[in-house]
């Protein structure tokens, strides 16, 4: 077969080809074996400068391994303590607005505040009662309150030096808290919700939308929700059919009926 032996007589001829070529230097079998290893690169060569260490070698400290366990097995534990003291000193989340002492301002102020305490708290600024009560003076600003701050810095000094002036099963914030309400309440806000309760109409025929601003209102105003001037008040911002249903169908005595 004529194909056959063209592939038998192409690989004789490479063989020979082979055998009369002269040998490489890595070819040579004088050479010596540690001499080869000498030659060729080391690992550590290579890969030295690309970080491929363990993090003992890398940060002269011994490796960390996980603590807990589960789905995500690292957890506070596995910080450096570094990272830990961070999260003890450091507030997260959006600081509350400065507090210019209007009195209308006086309840969403402090409501976010104690939100922003609330998220922050593992923080040391908020398990201290002191310290607490200094962050929240900070946030005090302006001529209108610049006077009732300056006596309450005063009067946090004297509680540092004897801590007995604060009442049994209270602590220094919780009394400053009070005062803060006290000094900056909005004595008109009772009466701007109860004009704000008598205007209040359904609109659109959204009752949903009606229930949760009347109730709103009503919570401002500090009324009962089962006072018979409070189910009137309510009626009247009902359209005149559905008010007339409602009475003629339940008779209702109280807010829920």
């Amino acid at each position: 077969m004529p194909f056959v032996e063209a592939i038998i007589a192409a690989t004789e001829a490479v063989q020979k080809e082979q055998k009369e070529r002269p040998p490489t230097p890595f070819d040579d079998p004088s050479d010596d074996e540690s001499d080869d290893e000498d030659q060729r690169p080391k690992y550590k060569d290579v890969f030295g400068s690309f970080g491929m260490r363990s993090s003992q070698t890398a940060c002269n400290k011994p490796p960390c391994h996980p603590h807990s366990t589960g789905d995500n097995p690292f957890s506070l534990e596995n910080l450096p303590q570094d990272d830990k003291e961070d999260k003890a000193h450091r507030l997260e989340g959006i600081h509350p607005d400065k507090f210019n002492g209007d009195h209308s301002q006086t309840t969403r102020f402090l409501a976010t505040f104690n939100r922003f305490m609330l998220i922050n708290y593992r923080a040391d600024i908020t398990k201290d009662p002191i310290m607490h009560s200094i962050y929240f003076l900070s946030l005090l600003e302006g001529p209108k309150c610049e006077g009732w701050v300056d006596a309450a810095d005063r009067w946090l000094r004297h509680i540092v030096e004897d801590p007995s002036m604060i009442p049994r099963r209270s602590n220094t914030w919780l009394e400053l808290e009070k005062c803060f309400k006290e000094a900056f309440s909005d004595y008109a806000k009772h009466e701007r919700a109860q004009d704000e309760l008598k205007k209040l109409k359904m609109k659109n025929d959204n009752l949903d939308e009606y229930l949760a601003a009347f109730e709103t209102q009503a919570l401002r105003a500090d009324i009962d929700m089962n006072d018979h001037t409070n189910l009137r008040t309510f009626t009247l911002g009902l359209p005149q059919s559905l008010a007339d249903a409602c009475i003629k169908m339940e008779n209702p005595k109280t807010y829920e009926q």
